[in-house]
C-alpha cells in the first residue's frame, strides 16, 4: 500500500523540479532574446507546475470514457427516425422531407 504512495509523492516532485528548470530555462531565453525558446519553456514549466498541483486524474477516466466506444451514451448515438434504430458510422443516410435523418434503406422503403 506504501507503494503507489510513495511513488505518487516522487512524480510531484520530479514534476516540480523539472517545471521550475524550464522556468529558469526561459528566463534566460528571454534574456538573451531567444523569444520562441523562451514562451516554449515558459508554458512547458507552467504546465508541468499545474499538473503537480492539481493531480486530478478526472480529466484521464473522461478522455478513457471518451475514446472507448461503448461508453458512448445513447443520447450521442444518431437514430433513425424512421425505424428508431441506431445509425451505425459507416452506414448510409440521408434526410427525409422533414429534414430528419433516417437510414437510406428506410427512405427507399416509404418512397
Amino acid at each position: 500500500m506504501e507503494l503507489p504512495q510513495n511513488l505518487r509523492n516522487r512524480n510531484w516532485l520530479i514534476r516540480m523540479v523539472l517545471a521550475t528548470g524550464l522556468a529558469v530555462v526561459a528566463l534566460q531565453s528571454l534574456r538573451r532574446g531567444r523569444r520562441v525558446r523562451g514562451v516554449l519553456a515558459g508554458l512547458g514549466a507552467v504546465a508541468l507546475g499545474y499538473t503537480a498541483v492539481t493531480e486530478s486524474t478526472d480529466v484521464m477516466e473522461h478522455l478513457a470514457e471518451d475514446l472507448d466506444g461503448e461508453a458512448a451514451s445513447e443520447t450521442v448515438r444518431l437514430r433513425c427516425a424512421s425505424c428508431g434504430d441506431p445509425i451505425v458510422p459507416g452506414q448510409s443516410r440521408r434526410p427525409n422531407e422533414n429534414n430528419e435523418i433516417v437510414h437510406e434503406a428506410c427512405l427507399t422503403a416509404s418512397a
